[in-house]
């Protein structure tokens, strides 16, 4: 199992703990710390002192990328499982997702991830729900055959956003299937970062353009109607382009409609405008980050 950390000394020891009480008879955990400038890199190293279970820690700088496949080179290991430090495996993760390798077509395994806090305790909050097979392949929750994962080449190390994706999809066109385990479950931390986080985060869904530049074959799953995101999104889209045809025909306002029903107002008080106008300018951000994307990878998406 391999963990990717950067200056989240306290969570990453709660995630150790988890990895230490997983209930698979035979495995070893890898701890890579990203240039932490906590104490992350010697509190794990004290925390695997008294463990029953193997753990090594490295510091490994770089792109997450990078990171990744310094794991997959370090381990020798059949199979290699990923998670995030600020997650928390279930005891059985580890057995659920290795147990769908009995089948020797199945090169990947995705697990359910849920968000540790169900209800959210304040605005705006950010974590992780996965339910079923998403074809993006988030590192909280995938597991690998690890051999085969070096052959496909493993994570790109010059993406900022999706390179768990590509390395899947890598995976699929190397000929191996990828299975989803809901029994594998994964606890993600809740956070509120605030709206501005939000903001520059969703401007980097704008990168799914490169996945989609290298694997075209993945756009019938990662993106609604091969061109865009999620439906909003075409909502959205729809919404900018009557407003630009208006001046031409007032008509054109109508392509707004739907888009509005969603994600206008539900009433003229203060806090139902101001609500709107906050989940509008996620949109509008998350579009202009597929914009970029689109021109910096020639590859259109929205």
């Amino acid at each position: 199992m391999a963990v990717v950390v950067k200056d989240r000394r306290e969570r990453m020891l709660r995630c150790l703990q988890a990895l230490l009480a997983q209930d698979h008879p035979d495995y070893e955990v890898l701890v890579l710390d990203n240039g932490s400038s906590d104490g992350t890199a010697d509190a794990c190293r004290q925390a695997a002192g008294s463990a029953s279970v193997p753990v090594r820690v490295e510091v490994v700088e770089g792109a997450l990328g990078r990171v990744r496949n310094t794991a997959a080179r370090l381990s020798a290991a059949e199979f290699i499982a990923y998670t995030d430090s600020d997650c928390l495996p279930s005891p059985r993760w580890l057995s659920a997702g290795v147990a769908a390798f009995a089948d020797s077509a199945v090169g990947l395994v995705s697990g359910m991830t849920l968000p540790e806090d169900s209800e959210p305790e304040g605005p705006w909050p950010a974590t992780v729900r996965v339910t079923e097979q998403s074809w993006h392949f988030e590192t909280c929750n995938i597991l690998f055959r690890r051999d085969a994962l070096v052959r496909a080449g493993g994570f790109p190390d010059d993406l900022s956003w999706g390179e768990d994706t590509a390395a899947g999809w890598a995976m699929l066109r190397a000929g191996w299937e990828a299975r989803f385990v809901p029994e594998a479950v994964v606890q993600h931390d809740v956070t509120y970062p605030g709206r501005a986080w939000h903001l520059r985060r969703v401007r980097r869904y704008g990168g799914v353009a490169a996945v989609i530049r290298e694997f075209p074959e993945a756009r019938d799953k990662l993106l609604w109607k091969r061109y865009f995101l999620r439906e909003r999104n075409a909502r959205f889209a729809a919404a900018l382009l009557g407003v630009a045809l208006t001046p031409a025909s007032r008509a054109a306002l109508l392509l707004a409609v739907p888009y509005l029903r969603e994600r206008g107002p539900r009433g003229l008080r203060f806090w139902q405008l101001y609500s709107s106008a906050e989940r509008i300018a996620i949109d509008a951000s998350v579009f202009a980050g597929m914009v970029r994307g689109s021109v910096r990878w020639r590859a259109l998406v929205l």
